[in-house]
């Protein structure tokens, strides 16, 4: 099982709660095409730098978009999708309404395959 996860900010300007409505519905819908097992979007909350006792509060990115893919292929698919030319308006008004957007792929840590770089 791969896991993907988005990390972003909405951009100054974009109407929030309806940009992240439509980025989950369609999400949502055009994932499953592709064989994504569950996908959700969570609010971070708060973070720290270091350990519990001497920790400091740092800024992270205010949306976690998670999916849990079977496989690296159906991930891979998606992508594909995405940076074609069927994909392309709504990657151009996804990636024009979030900022500091960083993308995280994670694998069981006890997979006996390696992790792939991308």
């Amino acid at each position: 099982m791969l896991r993907v996860i988005h990390s972003f900010d909405v951009k100054p300007g974009v109407v929030e709660h309806s940009f992240v409505e439509w980025l989950d519905g369609r999400l949502d819908e055009i994932t499953k095409r592709f064989g994504c097992l569950e996908r959700k979007t969570w609010v971070f909350i708060d973070g720290l730098r270091g350990d519990y006792q001497s920790g400091r509060a740092e800024r992270r990115p205010k949306y976690l978009n998670e999916a849990f893919w079977p496989d690296q292929d159906h991930a891979d698919r998606f992508r594909e999708w995405l940076l074609s030319e069927d994909g392309k308006d709504f990657r151009k008004k996804w990636f024009t309404s979030v900022e500091n957007h960083t993308v995280l792929r994670y694998v069981d840590a006890g997979a006996s395959q390696p992790a792939t770089d991308d």
